[in-house]
């Protein structure tokens, strides 16, 4: 759906504006951080106190991906002569790939080069004694595409898994289930008891080669797309929603906006955030609202988790779900994620109340034109951008006053 700038709501020539900035936003980038500083320029003006967390981080989840999986296939070559060797490889892998998804820390990520980056916080402080904190994050980075995210391969592999088959809910519980199985045959190997047939490692090494070439695939096209959606249309309704909260803010609450790097290289500016959050900002009075891809799609509240599923705060769900009956009188319904993750996660992980809006297609299966080279302002609903923020900001007013 066309939009221009000039005749649409706020929040769609927020959009307009911060895509005319840059074509692309790679994590670590000029464009990446040029966004940032065009919007810490308007908040400023707008009454609000910028700070900057610059950090490091590896730039590429892909090439993460297809460098942890990639060594599980060619360990299984060594099984071949050395069994004893491939298991404790195989090992290494899995426990490296286990701490990085479920964001504890990185291990073999790090031999992937690292890049600087940075996270932008924009902070209102409450008027009279601060009795609740709420922080909005929306990534500025955009992200690379592959075979993957073609809309006809999206629409098949991000589908709901057979009821009879609720483990593959999680696309990356399957392939983390095998390269354990791999593990214990190859150990099994090593000390005699049992030697697996050819077609057995062959079978279970099936899902392990099919995350590396997914994966591979992205890092050899080295294409990074627009983002318009994903997630400029969350940077815009920050945008918005920091502007009007300027204005009519209540007492007692402090808010911060934060713009995060890195978050599709794997929610690297939130784990960066959530790291240092528990020095200033305490669990108790804290909570964190993740706008993320509000377009192109029916909004939904996600439900975190690469490999289980992560309960969802429930005085956060009720909140947004009542905002979502009074601004627009839809019932906003939890989505459990298939893969991936947003900038909720890291925060849920270090003990925070976090949740995360964003738009589904549920043809899709994920925001139209999701990780794709037409994700570009033009092609953004402009309706419901406009929606989604009305239902982020009476999620805001609801959540300060309760």
């Amino acid at each position: 759906m066309n939009a221009t700038p000039d005749t649409e709501t706020p929040v769609v020539q927020a959009l307009f504006w911060l895509a005319g900035l840059a074509k692309t936003r790679l994590t670590g980038s000029p464009e990446e951080r040029a966004v940032q500083h065009a919007i810490a320029e308007r908040l400023e003006r707008a009454g609000y106190t910028v700070a900057w967390q610059p950090f490091r981080f590896p730039p590429h989840i892909y090439g993460g991906m297809a460098m942890h999986f990639g060594l599980a296939l060619a360990l299984l070559w060594v099984g071949h002569t050395s069994p004893g060797l491939a298991a404790m490889g195989l090992l290494a892998v899995w426990v490296s790939f286990y701490v990085e998804v479920t964001r504890r820390r990185h291990l073999l990520r790090k031999l992937w080069p690292s890049v600087a980056t940075q996270n932008l916080l924009a902070t209102l402080p409450s008027k009279g004694p601060m009795r609740r904190r709420i922080v909005l994050l929306a990534h500025a980075d955009s992200a690379y595409t592959g075979l993957m995210f073609d809309p006809a391969v999206l629409r098949v592999v991000a589908a709901p898994p057979p009821k009879a088959l609720p483990f593959l809910r999680k696309q990356l519980a399957l392939p983390m289930a095998t390269l354990l199985a791999l593990v214990v045959l190859q150990a099994l190997s090593a000390l005699g008891i049992y030697a697996s047939p050819t077609w057995l490692t062959v079978l279970l090494a099936i899902p392990v080669a099919i995350v590396f070439l997914v994966n591979a695939d992205v890092v050899l096209r080295n294409t990074v797309v627009p983002g318009a959606a994903d997630n400029l249309s969350g940077c815009a309704a920050q945008v918005v929603l920091a502007e009007q909260w300027a204005r009519e803010r209540p007492d007692g609450v402090e808010i911060v906006f934060a713009f995060t790097g890195a978050e599709e290289a794997g929610t690297g500016g939130a784990a960066h955030l959530a790291s240092l959050a528990p020095t200033v900002w305490d669990r108790a009075n804290t909570d964190i609202f993740v706008l993320d891809t509000l377009s192109n799609g029916e909004l939904f509240a996600l439900e975190e988790g690469e490999l289980f599923r992560v309960p969802q705060p429930p005085e956060l769900l009720a909140c947004a779900q009542a905002a979502s009956r009074e601004a627009v009188q839809k019932e906003l319904s939890p989505y459990i994620i298939p893969a991936g993750a947003t900038d909720a996660l890291p925060f849920l992980v270090a003990g925070y109340r976090a949740l995360s809006l964003t738009c589904i297609d549920p043809v899709q299966h994920a925001p139209r034109n999701y990780h794709h080279p037409n994700d570009t302002a033009d092609r953004v609903d402009p309706a419901q951008l406009e929606e989604s923020t009305r239902v982020a900001w009476a999620m805001l007013v609801k959540r300060a006053v309760e």
